[in-house]
């Protein structure tokens, strides 16, 4: 593996995507086109229209769920297969607008940057193991790069993407920040068929889908470790959340402790640490479990399902966690037990949290 020096050869060889960008691009338009016109929000809420946005008439977040410190930014599906946005700010009233980005079914999961404020998807390409990669402020999301098997946001610095790319059984390893138009080249390799599943200043996770494993890199894109399993998570102090025949801490710099308080019967879907890393929110197809990682031990659980997205988040004071459900969204409060299903007319498919600097 290379430090990235190079750029990548080039795609001669290639079938020549440019037709289907320019398609998507114009499916977008046509897209945006129609949500301003048909995007309405459920028949049992009070909705009034105008200039592309539905203003929906309720409380804000702080009224619904007492106690809950931020706003919420989340991705809806709408018409089985594209994108709205809707906002929940702590005190006020909800409001969405489409968002232009493409149509896929079924949907991607969409991931929001740690200031909520930007996200990302991916749409697959047909008969390919990669996609086009979205991200970007939701009402101005562009196409970064084709041929992208993965992605992941910065795990602690705001407007920071890293992806990787494959080209000729080559892998590459991107980031970009700003307006992420001006990527960098990080490393490239020959075998290892994977993805980008982690980023932060600890270094890079790629994950090797040939071998189920992870490769964990430095920050300039040298190997220093590979450990069999699959991440979850990751934290900004260097620890990431893993499963291989069970769930496991694994440090960046080295070493790997075993979490004895998750059920080996269940199978993770993803994971997220609570802000200060004492907590573990591990998302499985029969609900949540909160784990403390001070004593090993389960906080709390929800035994509602998670829906067509795995994604799970904390608010910023590391109290509440939040999931798609299979209709609405799942909200746990870790400090009382309590469960509670909000926004239940709707399927989302990412979330985001908006601190009360950004609400």
């Amino acid at each position: 593996m290379a430090d990235g020096l190079e750029a990548p050869p080039g795609r001669t060889d290639r079938p020549p995507w440019g037709w289907l960008v320019a398609g998507l691009l114009i499916g977008i338009a046509v897209s945006f086109l129609l949500f301003r016109v048909e995007a309405s929000s459920s028949p049992t809420e009070t909705t009034i229209a105008g200039q592309g946005t539905d203003r929906i008439s309720r409380g804000g977040v702080a009224d619904v769920i007492p106690g809950f410190p931020d706003g919420l930014v989340t991705t809806v599906r709408a018409d089985g297969r594209s994108l709205v946005l809707l906002v929940w700010p702590l005190r006020g009233e909800i409001y969405q607008r489409a968002i232009p980005v493409g149509a896929a079914s079924p949907p991607n999961p969409v991931a929001f940057d740690t200031s909520g404020l930007r996200l990302a998807t991916i749409l697959p390409l047909p008969d390919e193991p990669s996609g086009v990669l979205y991200a970007g402020v939701p009402e101005n999301a562009a196409i970064v790069e084709v041929d992208v098997t993965g992605y992941a946001w910065h795990d602690s610095a705001p407007v920071a993407l890293a992806y990787t790319t494959l080209v000729d059984d080559e892998l590459f390893l991107w980031v970009t920040n700003g307006s992420l138009t001006a990527p960098r080249l990080i490393t490239r390799s020959v075998g290892i068929e994977g993805r980008v599943a982690a980023w932060g200043d600890w270094g890079f996770a790629v994950q090797d889908e040939r071998r189920d494993s992870i490769v964990l890199l430095t920050d300039t894109g040298e190997i220093k470790d590979s450990q069999p399993g699959r991440v979850l998570a990751s934290h900004e102090t260097g620890w990431l959340a893993v499963t291989d025949e069970g769930l496991a801490l694994l440090s960046a710099g080295g070493g790997i402790r075993g979490l004895d308080s998750f059920d080996p019967e269940k199978t993770p879907l993803t994971a997220r640490f609570s802000p200060d890393r004492r907590m573990l929110a591990v998302l499985t197809a029969d609900g949540l479990s909160v784990l403390s990682l001070d004593d090993d031990l389960e906080v709390v659980r929800s035994d509602s399902r998670p829906g067509v997205a795995s994604s799970v988040i904390w608010s910023s004071d590391g109290r509440f966690v939040l999931y798609p459900g299979s209709r609405g969204l799942v909200v746990v409060d870790t400090a009382g037990g309590e469960v509670h299903e909000v926004l239940a007319v709707r399927t989302f498919t990412g979330l985001g949290v908006l601190p009360l600097s950004g609400s």
